[in-house]
């Protein structure tokens, strides 16, 4: 005789309990820990930023009892190099001690090919040369809506040797390394785990935001996506701090041939213009030459990896939003965004 057995009812049904999915669970909780980690990078970042800005000042008003001149050209740069290396790495090793994160857990080559080392730095070198005139378009010709990039202004006064090698050594090397330790080795190598796509857009909004005048936001955000991409291909911090090393060494040094010879205007562009034409020349044939040899280097569905298995059921969208909506990185970029309105304001307006 058959005898009907009627369906068992979940215990927790019996218990009163509402049932929860657990991959949804499993989501909610990579959520938080997305925004946990973002909101200690947020004020790591914001850190970096005031420990510069509050230790200038602590320098200046020292500079002024010891009756010395800061507008000197010699303790200006000497300020610039242990401003950029105190605010990057002292708030760097506190976040590094109280996170317990390692370096080699997201960058595990401290040595890259050559071959490969080489293309991606004439790759990045070439995308900072398209991106470079482009932001010189956009910075002149602000004054169309009556803004002017107050920040941007150069110095044109003339540097005795010493003054130029400590010029190019603050502007050059040292926020290459300073730089690049923040934002390519905590921040991006912080949220690696989550997925490489997302953290490289994460970071160089932070990175280009910190700048702090609309150009070099821009510019920097540029580089910063650039930098990113090739410290993932490379799973190394290396070519980004070369790129970087090279990019602003560019720059100071025209900086430097424009206002200390007398090169005229005509071969100073010619000049300028075959830099750019090698550099980007030099990133399509490396550009073409990776890709061959390698058909998936370049691929966001290759490149975007997650140490984190469960950084999967989210979105890229999911990903963004938990990184911006925590309260360390709203108001570091709230705080980024007053600085650069500041600069971007006429100077009579500030007055």
């Amino acid at each position: 005789m058959y005898n009907y057995v009627p369906p068992q009812v979940p215990y927790y049904q019996n218990a009163g309990f509402n049932y929860v999915d657990p991959t949804e669970q499993i989501r909610k909780n990579e959520i938080k820990k997305i925004r946990r980690t973002s909101n200690g990078l947020g004020f790591y970042v914001m850190g970096y930023y005031l420990t510069m800005q509050i230790v200038a000042v602590i320098v200046m008003v020292a500079l002024s009892f010891f009756n010395l001149d800061a507008s000197n050209p010699t303790v200006e740069y000497l300020l610039d190099i242990f401003l950029s290396v105190f605010a990057a790495f002292i708030p760097g090793i506190i976040y590094l001690a109280a996170s317990r994160f390692r370096f080699g857990e997201a960058y595990k080559k401290t040595y890259v090919p050559f071959t490969l080392l080489i293309c991606l730095v004439f790759i990045g070198m070439g995308l900072a040369m398209v991106s470079n005139v482009a932001a010189q378009l956009f910075d002149e010709n602000l004054s169309i809506f009556g803004l002017q990039n107050s920040a941007s202004m150069t110095n044109d006064s003339q540097l005795d040797p010493f003054q130029t090698i400590l010029y190019l050594f603050a502007v050059s090397a040292v926020p290459a390394f300073a730089e690049e330790f923040a934002f390519r080795g905590i921040l991006l190598g912080r949220l690696k785990k989550f997925g490489t796509c997302s953290a490289i857009i994460a970071s160089s909004v932070m990175f280009g935001a910190m700048h702090g005048n609309t150009t070099q936001v821009v510019f920097a955000f540029i580089l910063g996506l650039v930098f990113g991409f090739v410290d993932v291909v490379a799973d190394s911090i290396v070519p980004s701090v070369i790129i970087h090393f090279l990019n602003n060494f560019y720059a100071v040094t025209f900086d430097v041939l424009k206002s200390n010879t007398s090169i005229d205007e005509h071969t100073f562009y010619l000049i300028n213009l075959a830099v750019v034409v090698i550099f980007c020349i030099g990133g399509l044939f490396s550009f073409i030459y990776l890709a061959k040899k390698d058909k998936n280097i370049f691929k966001i569905s290759s490149l975007d990896k997650s140490e984190d298995e469960n950084a999967d059921l989210l979105t890229y969208k999911e990903k963004i939003k938990s990184f911006f909506l925590t309260p360390g990185v709203i108001i570091c970029l709230v705080m980024f965004t007053i600085s650069v309105i500041a600069f971007l304001l006429p100077d009579g307006l500030l007055n």
